[in-house]
Parts: C-alpha cells; sequence; structure tokens
C-alpha cells in the first residue's frame, strides 16, 4: 500500500504491475481490496500485462475517514482521482468502476474524459439514472447499534458489510449525507464521449437495465451478466470475460 496526500486528506492506493494502466474504482462501503483483490480483478487484469492502479476512496478503507458530510461531494471524489493520476503521472488510462465507484468514473469521463482511454460502468443501468430517497435511512440504519434494529433489508446488508471490513460506519453515513449535485445523471453521462461498457447482472435491482444507461452516451454498449446480482457481479467470471473482451477491443 502506498498513500499521497491532497488538500489534508490521505487516499490510500495499490499499484502493481507494468503495462497499459487501468484504474479501479470500489463501490460505497467497500474497499480496494475487497472488491477488486478478493475478487481475483487484480490477478485478472496483471495477467492481461495491465498496470492495476485501485485507490481506497474517502471515508473507506485506509483512506482519511471523516465524519464531515461536506468533505464527500462529488467533486472531491472526481478531483482525488485526478489527484491521483496527476501524483503517478498518469496521463490518459482505462477506468473500471463498480457502483458508488462507477458513479463517480461516470463524472470524471465527463469533465475530463481527455485522462479515460476506456470506461467500464458495472453494476449501474436505468435504475440508476432515478434519485435516491433512502439516503437518510441509510444513513440512520449505518449509525445504529446493531443490525438487529434495522428494518430496510439493503440498509441491514450495508451496516453488516461495513462491520465485516470494519469500516468507521459514522464516516460512511456522513458519505451518504453528503451534498449532491443538483444536474441529472442523464445529462452527466450524455457529454461521455469516451467508448464505455455498462455491465449489470440480471438480478441486480439496485442497477437496473444496464441497456437504458448505455442509450444515453454517444459511444457505449451494454451487457447483462445471467444469474448475478448486485453483490455477487464482481466475482463472476463471466464478467470478467465480458470486461477483458472489451478492453482488448474483441467486441
Amino acid at each position: 500500500m502506498a498513500t499521497f496526500e491532497r488538500d489534508g486528506v490521505t487516499i490510500a492506493y495499490d499499484v502493481l504491475g507494468e503495462g497499459k494502466p487501468v484504474l479501479l474504482l470500489h463501490g460505497f462501503a467497500s474497499t480496494r481490496i475487497d472488491n477488486w483483490r478478493r475478487t481475483g480483478w487484480y490477478d485478472a487484469l496483471l495477467k492481461s500485462g495491465r498496470q492495476v492502479i485501485a485507490m481506497d476512496l474517502r471515508g473507506h478503507g485506509e483512506s482519511s475517514r471523516s465524519h464531515d458530510p461536506a468533505c464527500y461531494g462529488m467533486d472531491a471524489h472526481v478531483a482525488d482521482v485526478i489527484a491521483l493520476l496527476d501524483h503517478l503521472k498518469i496521463d490518459r488510462c482505462e477506468v473500471i468502476g463498480f457502483s458508488m465507484g462507477a458513479g463517480i468514473a461516470m463524472r470524471l469521463a465527463a469533465a475530463h474524459g481527455d485522462r479515460v482511454k476506456l470506461l467500464v460502468l458495472i453494476g449501474v443501468g436505468g435504475a440508476s439514472l432515478k434519485r435516491s430517497s433512502n439516503g437518510d435511512a441509510l444513513a440512520k440504519a449505518l449509525r445504529a447499534e446493531s443490525a438487529d434494529a434495522i428494518e430496510h433489508e439493503m440498509a441491514r446488508g450495508f451496516w453488516l458489510y461495513a462491520e465485516k471490513l470494519e469500516q468507521d460506519r459514522e464516516a460512511l453515513a456522513a458519505f451518504v449525507r453528503a451534498p449532491r449535485e443538483a444536474h441529472e445523471i442523464a445529462d452527466i453521462v450524455a457529454g461521455i464521449k469516451t467508448e464505455t461498457l455498462v455491465v449489470a447482472g440480471s438480478r441486480d435491482d439496485l442497477a437496473g437495465n444496464p441497456a437504458e444507461l448505455a442509450a444515453l452516451m454517444p459511444d457505449a454498449r451494454s451487457e447483462i451478466v445471467p444469474g448475478a446480482d448486485h453483490m455477487f457481479v464482481l466475482p463472476h467470471p463471466v464478467l470478467k470475460g465480458i470486461v477483458m473482451d472489451f478492453l482488448e477491443g474483441i467486441f
């Protein structure tokens, strides 16, 4: 693990291998290790001749964990990514984001398209275009003393996952409560000129249909991983095959 600082925030990251750089952005309540190394993505990408770069987003893993919601605006996450690429002297790279990490990757590509060679968005789709109304409930659930007190199934799942990874649940609650941009996701993705792949599991109700999101981008295609839901799509071997084919220009 290595670290760097931006505006007093410490960001933890890994850099492994040599070759084409690919940046990995993990999902909410997860870490670079759990989303990408544990599920075999480090090894798969290294074997394809790529340099793997994976970061813990602020508030997660081994990066700084503030309890102030103002620290977690989307612009801050995008700025962290750009700062890391600058720190590593990488002008342009492939970017793979999962779930919340895909949301950050979309904003990165829309605002800094010259830095993104290829874009892969996993665990997002038509449902991602809708503003969530569960933010306050999720933040409250994450601050609960016990999962037994949480009735909402999704929120309880995030509590258990965060606890398993020894995350700072107060920081995650602040992350959820952070102010978000006023413009719609549809407007953001319409500005993405990078060649893009959008993928979700066939049983992923959180993401919805990836084709609905891909249809809003000038140069995007979509794929569905059969039988996979949101939480178990990353380790699915079919997903790795789909993504690798896209990165290698096979389809």
